[in-house]
């Protein structure tokens, strides 16, 4: 979302943060401490507006946070053992070469893109259509890019290997439009609104956005699945906590942004701008993303819809399904004692 990198710090910080966080390690297997791994993005906020509210306390278990935006280092902390929470996309979810027994099960969710990732088009691009044989660019892994392939496959029948795709760095895109052979770029916000800003001489546009397709682009809780197993109470906990914090940003702004704000670096200010690109999914959303045992949630939809996706773009080279890879058994009783 991947207004989410509009958050990003630099790469010293982020050392200096992980410096300073808890051993990982030594909190997985406990069964009144979650160890959560997250990337540097507001939409995963939450936790550590718990924490710092003390939810996680009142409901009797301690939350590790790392922040780590590297996929890769958070997929292999999980299977080694080293951490018993992960915050991504369902998207995100599905690659890297997940396995049906590969650590990991989705187990709620926390934010949704409403605008923050897409495409910025020069203005000879009317539709996605257009795209059919023409230059773009896009960091592979990110959610612009099954965007595209969602808008491509709705709109014209077609797959983004119909166009001439090139990888990029997303932060690097208002560059790489500056050429005239890029026909689109895909990134995320601020920088999609920059691309746009920037190159006016180009009749530059948003053509397409996570706004176009609701809920395609959803961050979702997982968790260790051994762990979970072990000690499944903590997570209703740790849910319950997560759940009750996002009510209080709702209804406390003012004072919740900037104790989120703090903790990626940003300023009050910057973190505002963000709010119409994303919203968090409170406790009752979602109930009716994840569903019930008796009736699976849209989750398993969106689940679906991203495995096509990326099996198509060869980011997943196995066909997961989502009875294997989520469950509602947590989420369901969340309820119970709830504020």
């Amino acid at each position: 979302m991947k207004g989410r990198q509009f958050c990003i710090v630099a790469a010293a910080a982020l050392l200096a943060v992980a410096a300073l966080a808890p051993s990982a390690e030594a909190g997985v297997g406990e069964p009144e401490r979650v160890t959560c791994m997250y990337p540097v993005w507001v939409g995963f906020g939450p936790v550590h507006l718990a924490n710092e509210l003390g939810y996680f306390e009142e409901e009797g278990i301690a939350v590790d946070e790392i922040l780590d935006d590297d996929m890769p280092n958070g997929v292999a902390a999980m299977e080694r053992g080293d951490i018993d929470c992960y915050l991504r996309t369902v998207g995100e979810y599905q690659g890297l070469g997940r396995r049906k027994d590969t650590q990991g099960i989705i187990i709620g969710t926390i934010d949704i893109s409403t605008g923050g990732d897409g495409w910025a088009a020069d203005g000879s691009i009317k539709s996605v259509c257009d795209l059919k044989g023409k230059t773009i660019a896009v960091e592979p892994n990110l959610p612009a890019r099954l965007i595209l392939q969602e808008a491509l496959r709705r709109e014209c029948d077609l797959s983004i290997r119909d166009t001439n795709l090139s990888d990029i760095a997303a932060a690097d895109a208002i560059g790489v439009f500056a050429s005239p052979d890029v026909a689109a770029v895909g990134t995320y916000e601020p920088v999609l609104s920059q691309v746009v800003a920037t190159h006016t001489d180009r009749g530059a546009h948003i053509l397409v956005s996570s706004a176009d397709y609701e809920d395609l682009i959803l961050d979702i809780i997982l968790v260790h699945t051994d762990e979970l197993a072990a000690n499944p109470e903590k997570y209703v906990k740790f849910l319950r906590g997560i759940y009750r914090a996002i009510d209080y940003f709702n209804t406390n702004r003012a004072e919740a942004i900037p104790i989120i704000a703090r903790q990626f670096s940003i300023t009050p200010e910057d973190f505002e701008q963000t709010l119409e690109n994303f919203r968090y999914t409170p406790y009752e959303e979602a109930v009716e993303f994840m569903g019930t045992s008796d009736q699976p949630g849209r989750v398993y939809d969106i689940f679906r819809t991203t495995m096509e996706l990326n099996l198509d773009f060869g980011s997943s080279d196995v066909e997961l399904v989502p009875e294997d890879h989520i469950t509602t058994r947590i989420i369901e009783q969340v309820e119970e004692d709830r504020d």
